[in-house]
């Protein structure tokens, strides 16, 4: 769990470079690593070796489960494409480091110390310890140049934790950010 749970808290990058530059940097630097990761995804499909090679050679950062279905990396950089694309700044930054956080949190407290399981074999601990996780990511936002209000805090943290919870069919690397900044951008208003 650790290294893969390392190589999501990379995806740092990206919020941080949307926060101290403007979205076409930020979309000039999404966009070509997702258009690799998609390259990836559609060279393991066709050929059979170079996905199991992709499987040994990264064991430690990729599910078995991902073997017959998209990289949740390439979840993930969609998700965050879409982010920066549709949402304010304020609020893509926000939805993006909940999922970056709260879900490397849940997995940490759910295994380690998730006995309660409620949802789709989550775990209350997990959930509680994402929800937690992006209330203070939410709380540092409002004392930054960000300055996210408190009430999206409050609303982004509850829509991520519940994206993260619910057994939806999509991959939840996708859901989280974009159900938080969606639910965050109808309060904004």
């Amino acid at each position: 769990m650790i290294p893969r749970k390392a190589w999501r808290l990379c995806g740092i990058i990206f919020p941080l470079i949307y926060y101290f530059n403007n979205k076409i940097v930020a979309l000039l630097i999404i966009v070509p690593i997702l258009c690799f990761f998609i390259v990836i995804e559609i060279l393991r499909f066709y050929i059979f070796r170079f996905n199991e090679r992709l499987f040994i050679i990264f064991r430690y950062i990729l599910k078995e489960k991902e073997k017959r279905n998209l990289l949740t990396t390439t979840w993930f950089l969609l998700s965050v494409l879409l982010a920066t694309i549709f949402f304010r700044k304020d609020i893509a930054i926000a939805a993006i480091l909940f999922l970056i956080f709260g879900d490397t949190a849940s997995a940490f407290f759910g295994l380690r110390f998730g006995y309660k399981k409620i949802v789709g074999g989550r775990s209350l601990q997990g959930s509680l310890a994402f929800l937690f996780t992006c209330l203070i990511i939410g709380v540092i936002l409002h004392f930054t140049k960000v300055g996210l209000a408190w009430l999206m805090v409050i609303v982004g943290a509850l829509a991520a934790t519940i994206s993260e919870l619910l057994p939806l069919p999509i991959d939840d690397n996708f859901t989280i950010a974009l159900f938080s900044g969606i639910m965050m951008t109808i309060v904004s208003r």
